[in-house]
Parts: C-alpha cells; sequence; structure tokens
C-alpha cells in the first residue's frame, strides 16, 4: 500500500481541545441577551380529539409573553423526510403520547413550565392504533385520511395506515420450499430504542432588526433545518442563516427542526429571541427512535447445506408521522444477509401508528434485519446438524455475486472476515458449562451526496481548511487536517480546521450514512491540491523553476533538480496575499460495501437468566484508514452502542404510554457492561477517492445483537427471538424449553 507521512497515522482530534475544555459551544450553549425560554405542552393520548383549548390563565402569569396554539399555524404541516405530515403544532387531533398542542415563550424557564400547566385542553379521545399489526386490521381507525394531500408521498388508490412498501423478488420461492429438506420459519421482534445522545434537542431562533433569520440548532444536518425553516414559512432561503455548532451526539436522531419552526412563530410574536431545549422526558416520548418492527422469515435448507428459498415478511411502525422516517428502509433488506440466495421475497411496510414518530438511527434498518436474518441462519444451521460458521461459509457471497438483498458491490471481502473472526474469538476453543459463542456478519456501504472544502495559504504562511461536511462526533474535522497537511507537505498541527461558520457560507451539509470520510477525503483533497498547484506555479514564477518538478516537504517548496528550497511563509510574503483551492463532491451510493463479522462469547446463568458479555471479536474489512486511533474509536463506540440495543435498551409502551422516561429507568452499558474487545481491522486498496477509503460508522453495531442472540442459544439450548435479551426473556425462553 502506498506509504504517507500524516494519513494513516494516529491524529489527535482537531476539536478535542475546544471540547475538552469548554471552550466548544453546543447548539444548548447558544443564547443572545433578552431570550426568551419556549416550553411546549403535549398529549397525554394517543389518539384524541381537540375540542377546545383555554390559554387566558397562563396568558395572564407574569413573565408570560405569548401562547401559541395549532390554530396559529394551522395547515403547516413539516417533515424532515420528502413527506410533510407533521403538524408544527396540532390543530384538530393528536396522534400519539407527546404530540405538540401548544407552546409559551416566558421570560425564563420556569415561568413558562409554571403557564404550560396553566394551559386547559378538553379531548374526546378515540381508538388508538398502538402496533403496525393493528394498523393494517380493515377496521383499524384511519390515522390521515388526507394523507394523499401532503406534499412528498405517493399517492393511495385504497386509503390505508400504510405508509410506504418495498419488495425484493428474485425467482420462485415455494419452488424453492419444494426443493429444501427442511423449512424453518420464525418471528423476530425489535422495540423503540432511542439513540441516547447526551446533549437533548434545542434550538435557538432571533430575527434581527433586518428581518432575517438567525436560526442556531442542536442538530446534525443544519442546512436541513434552515432549509425546512424557509419552506415552511415561505422564506427565500437567503433570508435565513443556520449556524453551526458542536453537537453532543446525533447518531441519526438529530436531524428534524429542532423545534425550530415553533421558536420563528414565537420570535415573530413577541420580537425577541426564543430558546428551547428539550427534557430528557420529552427526548423519550416525543424524539425520532429506532423503528420498532416485526419480522417473519421463512427460510428452505438442504441437508447439504445449500439455501433453497429465503422469503421475509417485515412490519415496521413508523409512528404518529412519517416526516422524520426514512421512506423506505433499505438497510432492513440485508435480513436475507450476504448469501447466494436463488429465490428471494421480501414484503416491508412501513405503517402509521399511535406511538412516537420514528427516524434515522445508527444504521437504520440493518440491525433489525441483520439481527433476525443472522439468527435465523443460525437455525436453519442447527436444523441440519451443520456448524454455524461452516453453514455462513458455504452460503456467503465472492466477487461478483449478488447479495440476498439483490445489491452487488465490488471487491467483496466476506469470507475473510468471517476467518479471521473465527481465529480471533476462538471459534472452535474449549467452553466451559453455561458458556456460548455466537457469530454474525454483516455489511455497510457509504452513502454518497455533496460537499465542499477551500484550502487557503496565508499571506503568513498559515494554513486553512474550511468544509461543509461537519464533524457530528466521528472525527471528520480531524481527517480534513490530515489530507491537507499531507498534501502541502506540512505537519498536521501546522493545519487549522474548521466547518464553515454557518450557511451563508455554503451548506452545512454534516455527514450520515457512513458518509464522512468518503465525502470529506474527496472535497479536502481537492481543495488542497489546487492550493498546492497555486502556490507551486507562484514558486515557479518567482524563482525560475520548472513548474512540474516542484514538490512540498517539511513547510518547504523544493526544486526536485537541483535540492533548492524556499518556505512556504517566504513564497507567501513576496506574493502578498492569500491562496485558495476549492474541492466539491457530488456522488451517488458507493460501489464499495465493507464486512465485518463478529463472534460474542457470553455464559447464562440458567437460575436467573441473566446474561454476562464475556467478550466479543469484530473484525471488519475496509479500505484505506486515515486515521487510525479514530477508526477504532467509531469501532468500538458502535459496539457499545449494539451491546446496549441487544440486551438492555427498550422504549417501553403501555396504553401507548411510555413508562421508562429516564435514564434512571432505561438502563444503557456503562463500562462494567462491556468486555475486553478483539478487534481486527483488514484495510486494502479498494474503496472510494483518491485515498480509497470506506466508512466505519454504522459497521460495528449491526452484528451485535445477533452475535449474541446465537451465542445464548449455543450456551443453554434456548432462543429469545426479541430484542433486546433481557434476563426475564432468557428464563422464559428456559421455562418453555423445559416443557
Amino acid at each position: 500500500m502506498t506509504t504517507y507521512k500524516v494519513i494513516g497515522h494516529n491524529t489527535a482530534r482537531a476539536e478535542g481541545p475546544d471540547k475538552v475544555t469548554g471552550q466548544g459551544k453546543y447548539g444548548i450553549d447558544a443564547l443572545l441577551p433578552d431570550t426568551l425560554w419556549c416550553k411546549i405542552l403535549r398529549s397525554p393520548f394517543p389518539h384524541a380529539r381537540i375540542v377546545s383549548i383555554d390559554t387566558s390563565e397562563a396568558l395572564k402569569l407574569p413573565g408570560v409573553k405569548a401562547v401559541i396554539t395549532g390554530k396559529d399555524v394551522e395547515g403547516v404541516l413539516t417533515g424532515r423526510s420528502a413527506y410533510k405530515d407533521e403538524p408544527v403544532i396540532a390543530w384538530d387531533r393528536v396522534r400519539y403520547v407527546g404530540d405538540k398542542v401548544a407552546a409559551v415563550a416566558a421570560e425564563d424557564e420556569d415561568t413558562a413550565e409554571q403557564a404550560i400547566s396553566l394551559i386547559h385542553v378538553e379531548y374526546e379521545q378515540l381508538a388508538a392504533v398502538l402496533t403496525p399489526e393493528e394498523a393494517l386490521l380493515p377496521d383499524s381507525p384511519l390515522l390521515h385520511p388526507d394523507f394523499n394531500s401532503y406534499v412528498g408521498v405517493k399517492p393511495q388508490e385504497t386509503p390505508s395506515n400504510i405508509i410506504h412498501q418495498m419488495g425484493r423478488l428474485r425467482g420462485d420461492v415455494e419452488q424453492g420450499y419444494a426443493e429444501a429438506d427442511f423449512v424453518i420459519e420464525q418471528t423476530y421482534t425489535t422495540p423503540h430504542s432511542h439513540q441516547a445522545y447526551i446533549e437533548p434537542h434545542a434550538s435557538l431562533v432571533w430575527i434581527d432588526p433586518d428581518g432575517h433569520v438567525q436560526l442556531w440548532m442542536a442538530s446534525q444536518m443544519g442546512s436541513v433545518g434552515r432549509d425546512e425553516l424557509a419552506r415552511i414559512f415561505d422564506l427565500p432561503k437567503d433570508q435565513v442563516t443556520a449556524n453551526f455548532s458542536y453537537l453532543g451526539g446525533s447518531f441519526g436522531g438529530k436531524v428534524d427542526v429542532a423545534g425550530a419552526h415553533i421558536c420563528y412563530v414565537l420570535a415573530k410574536a413577541t420580537g425577541r429571541p426564543i430558546k428551547y431545549v428539550m427534557e430528557y422526558t420529552e427526548e423519550l416520548i416525543a424524539a425520532n427512535p429506532r423503528h420498532p418492527s416485526v419480522m417473519r422469515v421463512k427460510a428452505g435448507v438442504k441437508k447439504d447445506g445449500t439455501i433453497t428459498a429465503w422469503q421475509a415478511e417485515i412490519l415496521l411502525a413508523t409512528g404518529a408521522y412519517a416526516g422524520f422516517a426514512p421512506q423506505g428502509l433499505k438497510g432492513i433488506t440485508d435480513i436475507a444477509g450476504p448469501y447466494r440466495i436463488a429465490n428471494v421475497k421480501m414484503d416491508i411496510r412501513q405503517l402509521y401508528t399511535n406511538t412516537v414518530p420514528c427516524g434515522f438511527a445508527k444504521a437504520p434498518g440493518n440491525h433489525q434485519g441483520i439481527f433476525a436474518g443472522e439468527s435465523h441462519m443460525d437455525l436453519l444451521a442447527r436444523a441440519i446438524g451443520m456448524d454455524p460458521l461452516e453453514f455462513r461459509l458455504k452460503n456467503v457471497v465472492h466477487e461478483g455475486e449478488e447479495l440476498g438483498s439483490g445489491d452487488n458491490y465490488e471487491a467483496i471481502r466476506a469470507e475473510e472476515t468471517l476467518r479471521e473472526a473465527a481465529s480471533v474469538g476462538g471459534w472452535d476453543g474449549p467452553k466451559a458449562p453455561n458458556v456460548g459463542r455466537g457469530i454474525a456478519i454483516g455489511h455497510h456501504s457509504q452513502a454518497g451526496g455533496g460537499a465542499q472544502a477551500v484550502t487557503t495559504i496565508n499571506e503568513d504562511g498559515s494554513i486553512v481548511v474550511e468544509f461543509s461536511s461537519f464533524d457530528p462526533g466521528g472525527g471528520t474535522t480531524t481527517l480534513a487536517k490530515q489530507i491537507v497537511a499531507e498534501e502541502l507537505g506540512v505537519p498536521a498541527e501546522r493545519v487549522e480546521a474548521r466547518p464553515w461558520s454557518n450557511t451563508d457560507r455554503g451548506p452545512l451539509s454534516g455527514v450520515g450514512g457512513s458518509r464522512g470520510a468518503r465525502v470529506t477525503t474527496v472535497s479536502t483533497n481537492a481543495a488542497a491540491v489546487d492550493a498546492r498547484q497555486k502556490i507551486q506555479r507562484l514558486a515557479a514564477e518567482f524563482w525560475g523553476w520548472p513548474e512540474e518538478q516542484i514538490t512540498m516537504e517539511n513547510g518547504f517548496l523544493v526544486q526536485g533538480a537541483t535540492g533548492e528550497k524556499v518556505s512556504i511563509e517566504d513564497v507567501m510574503a513576496r506574493y502578498g496575499g492569500s491562496v485558495s483551492g476549492l474541492g466539491e463532491i457530488n456522488e451517488g451510493v458507493s460501489p464499495y460495501t465493507s464486512f465485518g463479522t463478529q463472534i460474542a462469547e457470553v455464559e447464562v446463568d440458567p437460575e436467573t437468566g441473566q446474561v454476562k458479555l464475556l467478550s466479543l471479536a469484530t473484525v471488519h474489512e475496509t479500505g484505506r484508514i486515515i486515521n487510525p486511533v479514530a477508526f477504532q474509536g467509531q469501532i468500538e463506540g458502535g459496539v457499545v452502542y449494539g451491546v446496549g440495543e441487544s440486551v438492555m435498551e427498550e422504549t417501553v409502551y403501555q396504553d401507548g404510554h411510555v413508562v421508562n422516561v429516564s435514564f434512571g429507568d432505561m438502563k444503557i452499558p456503562n463500562m462494567m457492561d462491556i468486555p475486553a474487545l478483539k478487534t481486527v481491522v483488514m484495510e486494502s486498496e479498494f474503496g472510494d477517492g483518491p485515498y480509497k477509503v470506506r466508512g466505519i460508522g454504522e459497521h460495528s453495531n449491526i452484528m451485535t445483537a445477533a452475535a449474541i442472540a446465537n451465542a445464548v442459544e449455543d450456551a443453554i439450548g434456548a432462543r429469545v427471538c426479541d430484542l433486546p435479551i433481557t434476563s426475564e426473556k432468557v428464563h422464559e425462553a428456559l421455562r418453555q424449553k423445559g416443557q
């Protein structure tokens, strides 16, 4: 592989000092003089008609400056996705516990909270639809009778609660079942699960004296918030500015408008800046968690291990509104795995329910689909008496073959990750009683999209790179710093890397879909090369050197034939100005994916059902790694995320109400829950852009649940098919096994 001086070497986080010293400002920190605080009144019912709202007592409270209801924004619908179906504030009926009913602006948070309690709402309760199965019933209430009028939807011929339907079809599954020696059918479920970021949703909106809207948000996609605010209220985009701030976690969960639309209405009403910060109770009842799913898998297999048919029927509860959910949750098609299957049929439906609206979460769809698919692979292997690893090796795809989802990728190395994981995970090693090992494989490609970067070499020789693909926590700021340093022949410490300060400079596009390394490396490389060529041209002009012989090394421009050199500072001082290079990318989905395999080893207490994770081996194949320490951090962070969703995290509903509304009731992992990790990364020369990179952000959490579920069955001979895998569920599985 190509050797670099900066790329491929551990580099400290560029924004690290800002974050650890408190100098870095997050969306939640934004505050202006004379700011009023917003609080939102939310529905206590999953489905009800709003009969009347009385705000008179709230308006009389000293310190209250404005109260708005749905009647103030009647007919205004919003959404992060193509669909625009969520009222800014509900005006006729509420569709989930937590739906917005009214909002208050007051001098301080306590007053705003008190005012909310003084608003009196009369409701007429309606029948609620709480599960996707209920949503399909012919006599189920129609939750969105005006669906066909919404922006972005595909009109329905027959009204229903189905938001989106997607399928996959290859071959003839019935013929595949006829050829099989065994046909195994099982249903798997996953719950709502919150992304559990530390910083809650927050927004600040100020309409300045010129009528220009200034916006600060705790959001992964600043431009999306700016554009949606402009669309909702018919404002020119150049009249709305989204300002950059650091982000305290998102994992896909903070890509919406973050309450800014309500703040805007209150700012217009009061003439003052409005700030809104969600309480974490609100987060857990009203943010945009991962879709719960019900997945029925039916597959046929021959005694020799050939998979003859694979059928999946999947129901996803999108919740009360689809405006913040990916339409066509493509990741869930990985339920058929990276396997060679002649006959495949999938039917995937997303449905309205009277529960919290769902959105993006780390690897949307992949987590659910791979849990079900890799769990079912073990059931098939056990049915024919074949080792689960050998069963996967027999069926896994190779270069030029189509995955079960129907996708094709270049440079496939799935088998290599299986074999390497078996080695480092001790697959064939001895095991103590009640100890089991489970294996699961998965993959994730890189999304495309646009990004821009500008590299500037200033008159004093200082170097700055600015870019649109701002860092939500994964380390892309540091990647930009490394790339510019590499191309300009300087140490990384000499380069200042920063995102655009606001959308007036260009789009604050953020990163998602594991695209950060891809778009950042391509755009910043082009910007750095452009700047390098310009300063080389200056040196050639000033010193009479052949331009094609000039290189940049250790802060100098060097004439290759003679060894003469001149510092960057001297070239720029002679020029008397600065030079800038521009780089852009706008591409589709990558032709590459990255495979990973995990092996979990667990110990199960047969008396209590408690599962203890003893070890987790995780193997990832990828392209070139730009910053190894950050890459490893992404793997370990993803594993922790995956462990949480596997064995503990769940937003629990009872009659449409979330009952675990704090992290005291909804446990997330701490270091006591995570064993020592065994990690292997397999680099290659195959990937995107000039450095051949591939993403890692959404890879290491997608196999964990299936690996642990398979290990539990290996340990005790009983399977849990419903996430999370709690001691209660394991104990019940043991009880049923003993009957």
